[in-house]
């Protein structure tokens, strides 16, 4: 038997295991940590100064000090220090100093993008990849000025909305 959990490496207790209680309460931390992540940045490349026990970060591209080598790790600060968690692709964090979501691919975070296709509620798809360009309204023999210039209206508003390619 593994001594770890697959995903999020979570230490399993060994039978006949002196002191269980230390590898429960890692298990526990990390589920602490991983659970509805929150994380306060994702830019630090160093370990803030006097970080908050339950505080958790995104680890810069560069890291020093006690982050070296936990590049894009989630570092979480506890009773003990620090503690490293590697993300799997598809975890999604909350980044409080962006006010944004940020998901792990396979190499990086990204948080300039959410990892949906399409908003959709019930059978409609309210928000998805835009559909092919309608042109503006032009010519004819009987000009409608009114009608034109709100057909007009709504076009530009699914282009704005990103509905209709621009």
């Amino acid at each position: 038997m593994a001594d770890q959990s697959t995903r999020h490496a979570l230490p399993f207790i060994a039978a006949g295991q002196a002191q269980k209680e230390i590898t429960h309460n890692e298990a526990l931390d990390r589920i602490d940590t991983l659970l509805h992540l929150s994380v306060l940045s994702l830019s630090l490349s160093a370990p803030p100064a006097g970080p908050v026990p339950g505080n958790a970060w995104i680890v810069g591209p560069t890291p020093t000090g006690t982050w070296s080598g936990h590049a894009g790790e989630i570092a979480s600060f506890g009773e003990g220090g620090w503690r490293f968690a590697l993300p799997v692709p598809g975890c999604l964090a909350w980044v409080v100093d962006l006010g944004v979501f940020a998901v792990r691919n396979d190499d990086a975070w990204v948080s300039d993008a959410w990892p949906a296709h399409a908003l959709r509620i019930g059978d409609a798809n309210l928000l998805a990849p835009a559909l092919p360009a309608i042109g503006d309204v032009s010519g004819g023999s009987m000009i409608d000025v009114e009608a034109r210039a709100a057909i007009l209206a709504i076009l530009n508003v699914l282009r704005y909305m990103g509905l209709i390619a621009g």
